[in-house]
Formats: C-alpha cells, sequence, structure tokens
C-alpha cells in the first residue's frame, strides 16, 4: 500500500517545488554541486585515459591503426 502512495513524494514539477527537501541529509543545492564535480572528474579520467592510450602506442613505435584496419 505504501508503494503506490511513494510515488508522490519523489513527483515534482519544478525545481522550486523540492527547494526544501532534504535528500540524504542535502539540500538539492548540494546535490547539484555534487553532480557538477562528478561530471568534471568523470570527463576529466576519460580525457586522461584517451592521452595516456595515445602515448603508449604514439611511443610503441607502431603505426596508429583505425579500428576497422
Amino acid at each position: 500500500m505504501t508503494f503506490m502512495f511513494s510515488h508522490f513524494y519523489f513527483i515534482f514539477t519544478s525545481n522550486n517545488d523540492v527547494q526544501d527537501l532534504l535528500i540524504f541529509g542535502h539540500n538539492i543545492d548540494a546535490w547539484l554541486i555534487y553532480v557538477l564535480i562528478f561530471f568534471g572528474l568523470t570527463s576529466l579520467a576519460f580525457v586522461l585515459v584517451w592521452f595516456m592510450g595515445f602515448l603508449a602506442e604514439s611511443q610503441s613505435g607502431k603505426s596508429i591503426k583505425q579500428p576497422w584496419e
């Protein structure tokens, strides 16, 4: 029975509706900052892994092949 009414807790139409709501003890502004930091770190990690792979392939002495070759 509580499952049927639990979706009303999570439905909102704008950010103003959840302005005073605490999710795991933090308000929505803190979660937005956490998400931006997370996306920034993951994009930085993606670029670093790509760059390190590029350096490893370029220093191996072999020609860099396209994936379809």
